[in-house]
């Protein structure tokens, strides 16, 4: 009993802390009451028309995708499908970075074609680079529900005669409509929350506006700002766990064969997108590295990123343990993770301009390492609770009642039973929060000591230097490093089948 009191003890801290930074906006704004009523028209419709284009545009790509890689004969799946979930693992700023500078008058590409390629800023580049970034998270749900799709009825659907136009609107669509919804409400989530590409594309959203009114010292309208998008950001959170993912129990499935002409139109899709999303960037990036050379980045830079991410996902990981052990039992422990996972949904710029407040208050903590670890620690512990409760949720307790039986003392049962069979969820949950730390950008950028620079921030630095081709260095670092550290965390969840 003693371990499962300090388990809800250290549960409840957290629940507390995760509440810390809504208070304190909440104390800013009473500065400024009537503030907080005030919508900025401007900022409020751009934000909204950023989510919905960019949810609307993950859609049309990530659907056909998922279709594609899903229900027909295409050769090479796997490899196309690894190379597809690739935007995953890189910051939507790096791709903003790369597109700000290579298009437009005077871009990188305007140098080397004979035409002039349009410039990719404002809120109309903004949607178009996040949903580069983000339609994964549509691909992913859709192909999971087309795992549950009858192939009987695509076949009697074309033995009637049907095409495959009137197949896809009439018989896959509306069984995989749910799934769609679900992808693109976390596509609006990433969206709303996301700060370096609106602000390095010009678009006038929340995150952005955020960042300018903390940097005027505005700090009644940065908080202002801030509730109403923690607001809207609460309701996106509330339909997106009544979304549900349904899947009917198939037949055997075959793959419908697309025909030669189908499938290079296929293969044309899905071999634009990897190079629209991923293959370009790098390349922008390689290019600044052969004409800049390996220069602007001090080794320290990369040892900080490295170190603190490190710090924080071994903090992370073992603050996670206790937290999942909790949140799994009865009502009062489910109720605290709902709190804790409030952390998640706030942007780091929003967490940001919370702590700066009460480090104002409390000077000795004011821009300390304590602050900027706290602010990683309430982002990004759902991450890791989530991979350890997934594990708990599907442990066989018949082992732990045995134990019990033999009279196992409650220690005992958690450290020679529970804590092996967690091992690797532990680990998964700690690499989440390590690839997800590595390249926060507005957290660190707020909160991070003085004379502390990140890679991430070292490229905020650069942008607002307008030298663009001095990013190369940490762009491919940070992506080499998220990069390896998915690939990790998917092995680890295949070994652990």
């Amino acid at each position: 009993m003693k371990l499962r009191a300090t388990f809800f003890s250290v549960s409840t801290a957290v629940a507390a802390l995760s509440l810390l930074p809504v208070i304190t906006l909440l104390v800013i704004a009473s500065e400024q009451a009537e503030g907080i009523y005030l919508v900025r028209h401007e900022i409020f419709i751009n934000t909204m028309i950023v989510v919905l284009g960019t949810a609307f545009l993950s859609i049309l790509i990530g659907v056909p995708l998922a279709i594609i890689t899903s229900i027909f004969d295409l050769p090479f799946k796997k490899i196309l499908l690894s190379f597809l979930l690739m935007p995953l693992a890189v910051p939507s700023y790096m791709g903003a970075f790369a597109f700000y500078d290579a298009f437009g008058p005077g871009g990188e590409l305007d140098r080397l074609l004979p035409i002039t390629p349009p410039s990719v800023e404002g809120v109309s580049g903004t949607i178009f680079v996040l949903a580069l970034y983000t339609y994964p998270f549509v691909l992913l749900t859709t192909r999971s529900a087309l795992a549950g799709l009858d192939s009987n009825q695509i076949f009697a659907a074309r033995t009637l005669g049907a095409g495959f136009f009137e197949i896809f609107l009439k018989v896959i669509i509306p069984r995989v409509t749910n799934a769609i919804a679900g992808g693109a409400l976390l596509v609006g989530l990433y969206a709303i929350s996301d700060f370096g590409t609106p602000a390095i594309l010009g678009a006038n959203t929340y995150t952005r506006s955020i960042f300018v009114e903390y940097n005027a010292l505005g700090f009644s309208q940065a908080a202002n700002l801030s509730l109403q998008l923690v607001f809207i950001i609460s309701l996106f959170l509330a339909l997106e766990s009544r979304a549900r993912i349904t899947r009917a129990l198939p037949s055997q499935f075959v793959a419908i064969s697309l025909g030669r002409g189908g499938k290079y139109l296929a293969f044309l899709l899905v071999g634009t997108i990897i190079f629209v999303s991923t293959a370009l960037p790098v390349i922008v990036f390689l290019f600044w590295l052969s004409r800049e050379g390996v220069v602007g980045v001090e080794l320290l830079t990369v040892m900080n990123s490295l170190l603190v991410s490190f710090v924080s996902a071994i903090l992370i990981a073992l603050i996670a343990i206790p937290v999942s052990m909790t949140v799994t039992k009865g009502r009062v422990g489910k109720a605290l993770g709902k709190v804790i996972y409030l952390g998640f949904g706030i942007p780091g710029i929003v967490m940001g301009t919370a702590f700066i407040y009460v480090g104002l208050q409390f000077p000795p903590i004011y821009q300390t390492f304590f602050l900027l670890l706290l602010a990683y620690l309430l982002r990004f512990l759902p991450l890791s609770v989530s991979s350890i409760r997934s594990k708990l949720e599907g442990q066989d307790e018949s082992l732990i009642n045995a134990a019990k039986c033999l009279g196992a003392r409650e220690y005992e049962i958690f450290s020679r039973i529970t804590l092996p069979l967690l091992k690797k969820a532990i680990i998964g949950g700690g690499v989440l929060a390590f690839l997800e730390t590595i390249r926060e950008l507005p957290a660190t950028l707020v909160l991070g000591p003085i004379g502390f620079e990140t890679l991430a921030t070292y490229m905020w630095r650069v942008y607002e230097g307008g030298y663009f081709a001095l990013a190369a260095v940490p762009a491919l670092l940070i992506m080499g490093v998220s990069v390896l550290s998915l690939v990790a965390t998917l092995a680890m969840e295949e070994n652990s089948r």
